[in-house]
């Protein structure tokens, strides 16, 4: 197809800058990093933030953060830079707003900078390092300029690792495990089995995410293990291991049995426990519906869209279980650990190509024209023709054999009524 020729393999990509736009007319909008910068600062308990930027990234932050100021000590300020400043740098007046700051007795201060301090190279981390003895409230900063990235999801993962850097070293405490990527207010996600099971054997857990206490992530360093369960925090747990010590398991990656019980088992290692049954039925319906599912979609074409919350390169590998054809990936941004997720699956003989999603009635009309079996996410603008595995987000925050099991039902959901409907046309034809 003459559409894709401008796209790449995925073992040619190495960075973000070789993921391609699917089709022409991509758009800023809320696909800038700030957004998502502010947004998860503003939303950590005791987390004050500062952006500094041009009066359209002040404006646009207002649409971001519900008031200039909020309660118990938590404010939410830009920094316009004039005309001067964007020439020579704002090093001065930033100093000067930073003081102002800590005068309201904030906690903390999330210095978020967009692109043009990034494109005249002020150096925030000179200041922040500058005037931290200064101040009372704790300084963290980010680089967030638009023109580095496709998409949004930077301003999670370089936002969260910079509270890293907040994190103080501590003792270890043996019955404290830190869940990375949870709220402590998400009662509405189902409390994944795995963490049932540690709160019985008498850890505390402590989640670290949005509407956490900034006091979370600071005492964060004494926990005896860190788990992950958001491919959003994976580069906080290496900075944590790094700097504390504290070791990791990611939980969100791995979708097939025997690798679920290999996770589980390096957290009973990590831990010092021992596990009961208490995961045999999830483990035999998930092993059941695997196999439904080999026989099921073996040598079934797919795609993954921009409605995919789920990450494509480790479902990807999974699928390559299956024996299913990947022929198009939305990546909406290339991570730092998807090159070795792309090297797995080179490693199974699978190289699909790799875009990013934006225009949503033409990427349609491409994506239809490419005749997939099945798509892993919606296609806004389709005509319907494509059997679309909807609301996957939905198994966020969901690990183990429990998100194996709703994710193969989803697939067979969608493909079973996909059938229902094919048949229904050849007997009845269209209307």
């Amino acid at each position: 197809m003459s559409e894709l020729k401008h796209v790449k393999r995925l073992s040619s990509v190495r960075s973000n800058a070789g993921v391609k736009f699917l089709t022409p007319a991509a758009f800023p909008g809320n696909h800038c990093p700030m957004h998502t910068a502010l947004a998860i600062s503003s939303n950590i308990n005791g987390m004050s933030t500062l952006v500094v930027g041009t009066a359209e990234c002040g404006i646009y932050s207002r649409k971001v953060v519900e008031h200039a100021s909020g309660k118990e000590g938590v404010y939410h300020w830009m920094y316009i830079l004039d005309a001067h400043e964007v020439v020579f740098g704002c090093r001065e007046g930033l100093i000067g707003a930073i003081r102002e700051m800590d005068q309201t007795g904030t906690k903390a201060i999330m210095l978020v900078l967009t692109c043009v301090p990034e494109v005249i190279g002020e150096d925030i981390e000179g200041i922040v390092r500058e005037i931290q003895p200064e101040v009372k409230a704790q300084l963290s900063f980010v680089l967030m300029g638009h023109f580095k990235c496709n998409s949004y999801p930077s301003g999670y993962w370089k936002t969260l690792a910079a509270f890293g850097e907040l994190v103080e070293q501590a003792e270890t405490c043996p019955d404290i495990v830190n869940i990375l990527g949870r709220s402590p207010r998400e009662e509405h996600v189902p409390e994944p089995e795995l963490l049932q099971a540690l709160k019985e054997r008498g850890f505390r857990l402590r989640m670290l995410a949005p509407k956490s206490d900034i006091a979370d992530f600071i005492d964060a360093g004494d926990a005896r293990l860190n788990l992950v369960l958001s491919p959003y925090m994976n580069p906080l747990a290496e900075l944590m291991k790094r700097r504390c010590g504290v070791p990791y398991i990611s939980l969100h990656e791995t979708y097939d049995v025997p690798g679920i019980d290999r996770l589980y088992a390096d957290v009973a290692e990590a831990l010092d426990i021992q596990w009961n049954d208490e995961f045999e039925a999830a483990r035999k319906e998930a092993a059941s519906l695997h196999e439904r599912a080999r026989q099921v979609f073996q040598g079934i074409s797919y795609i993954a869209t921009h409605q995919n919350a789920l990450t494509p390169l480790p479902l990807a590998l999974y699928l390559a279980e299956l024996h299913m054809k990947p022929l198009l990936l939305h990546v909406e941004e290339f991570y730092p650990d998807d090159r070795k997720w792309a090297k797995a699956l080179k490693g199974v003989g699978e190289d699909p190509l790799i875009c990013h999603m934006v225009n949503e009635e033409a990427d349609a009309k491409v994506l239809e024209r490419m005749n997939p079996a099945l798509s892993f996410g919606e296609i806004p603008g389709g005509t319907g023709a494509i059997p679309c595995i909807s609301h996957l987000y939905e198994l966020y925050g969901r690990i183990g054999y429990e998100r194996t099991c709703l994710l193969i039902n989803r697939m067979l959901e969608t493909w079973q009524q996909a059938q229902r409907m094919r048949i229904g046309r050849n007997i009845y034809g269209t209307v």
